[in-house]
């Protein structure tokens, strides 16, 4: 619980600091350009930074904290960052945002990662724990330029061999540091299921001591995980569980980019509650956008997936006929890479197609149908006009009756349907 809010002007600060020297403590500043061990509101806030994540197509993602552990360095929480394509770091409070470069160690058990950041600071928090275990914490935040403290306190803690953290039930901000007595930093807030818990300063030093010289993209910790998934040698397919019914499916092992990617989001849940968020009759419905979890009738959805992108792989004998399974993707004047979202697919409901369409889209596209694509685009139906432009992945086993109602409600704004289509769950099928 909030306990107080303590508006600090500089007078206050004065007062306090004026006070500390007369009791023979250290100075908020010390000598070396350091943060002291015993700090102050003040000082320890110049140590927090407010972090912006970024997609692969420069689209901003959310806002997190973290603080500085090193001139260079931040540290924050891992899952916060998974995911992105960049970051950036402001002082907490500013807008003045500066290029996180990457990153330099990570912890997947106790949920770190050590940034380097373009921007130096020399008032970076010291990690030396406090004397005494705290029993009262406290978080420092900035509204309209003013400086805030949040007061909490320690409920319980948590000790092990390898990890150690306290818990509180204080509605503390994720990746920002809490202090405790003298002011020393007692850790970075985490979530560990339902608990608030603070990760002690020890670990942190771990981590510190493990920095690598040259830094990483942290576009490579999308990857980074100690989950252990189910083989796709293991699995027979995937039911798509809607409020409209169920649709069935396989992925294929000639994108096995794309088949083991899709195993991994369904393996993590990525796609519970999502919209079904466009839909066009005779053509496709569109999933997998993580904007559409919580979307209100008139948000515009559609344009985030889970933070990273794909490289296109074209198969030519997996085109686009009726209930084919493909990514999603950008334009290219948005997408100069032309890559695939990390989400973000499509089931084609399609429509039959005549010979003189085929050969009009041979013309355009450049491109020559096999006799085989030509009967199937003849009879079964499809969307030949997307042929080597998007990664086909999968295919529809059961359930194409409910595609099709999908793909023939009523809609409004670019293509949404008017009454929501919701992936409730996506099953895995074992073999």
């Amino acid at each position: 619980m909030w306990r107080s809010l303590l508006f600090l002007s500089l007078g206050l600060l004065l007062i306090i600091m004026g006070c500390q020297d007369k009791q023979g403590k250290k100075s908020a500043q010390s000598s070396g350009n350091q943060s002291s061990f015993s700090g102050s509101y003040q000082n320890n806030v110049k140590g927090i930074v407010s972090l912006r994540t970024f997609d692969y197509y420069t689209r901003q993602l959310k806002d997190g904290y973290g603080f500085y552990v090193a001139p260079d360095l931040v540290i924050t929480n891992l899952d916060w960052v998974k995911g992105a394509y960049k970051l950036k770091a402001a002082p907490m409070g500013t807008e003045e945002f500066s290029s996180v470069h990457g990153f330099v160690a990570y912890d997947l058990d106790r949920n770190l990662v050590l940034l380097k950041v373009s921007r130096k600071n020399p008032n970076f928090i010291q990690l030396k724990e406090a004397d005494l275990k705290p029993d009262s914490l406290y978080q420092l935040f900035r509204t309209k330029r003013k400086l805030y403290v949040a007061n909490g306190s320690v409920v319980d803690t948590h000790t092990t061999d390898s990890i150690s953290y306290l818990i509180t039930k204080d509605a503390f901000k994720m990746g920002k540091p809490v202090f405790s007595n003298a002011h020393r930093v007692a850790g970075v807030v985490q979530q560990r299921g339902k608990e608030t818990t603070v990760l002690q300063p020890q670990w942190i030093s771990k981590l510190l001591a493990k920095k690598s010289k040259k830094h990483k993209s942290v576009y490579d910790l999308r990857t980074k995980t100690n989950k252990v998934y189910i083989s796709h040698t293991k699995v027979q397919g995937f039911r798509i569980i809607t409020n409209v019914g169920n649709i069935e499916m396989t992925v294929f092992d000639e994108t096995p980019k794309y088949r083991d990617n899709f195993i991994k989001l369904v393996s993590d849940q990525f796609y519970d509650s999502l919209l079904v968020h466009r839909v066009i009759k005779d053509f496709l419905i569109q999933t997998g956008a993580s904007d559409t979890k919580y979307a209100k009738k008139d948000d515009v959805v559609g344009w985030k997936g889970p933070g990273y992108t794909l490289p296109m792989h074209i198969v030519p004998q997996l085109f686009h006929k009726r209930g084919m399974i493909a990514a999603s993707k950008l334009p290219e004047d948005r997408n100069k890479r032309n890559r695939s979202d990390g989400s973000q697919f499509y089931i084609v409901s399609g429509r039959i197609f005549s010979d003189a369409e085929l050969d009009d889209l041979e013309s355009e596209k450049g491109i020559k149908f096999s006799q085989q694509q030509r009967q199937i685009y003849k009879t079964v139906g499809g969307a030949p006009y997307l042929d080597n432009d998007y990664t086909v992945f999968g295919q529809v086993t059961k359930g194409m009756d409910v595609v099709d109602r999908m793909a023939a409600v009523e809609t409004y704004a670019v293509d949404r349907p008017v009454k929501e289509i919701r992936i409730k769950t996506i099953e895995i099928l074992r073999k």
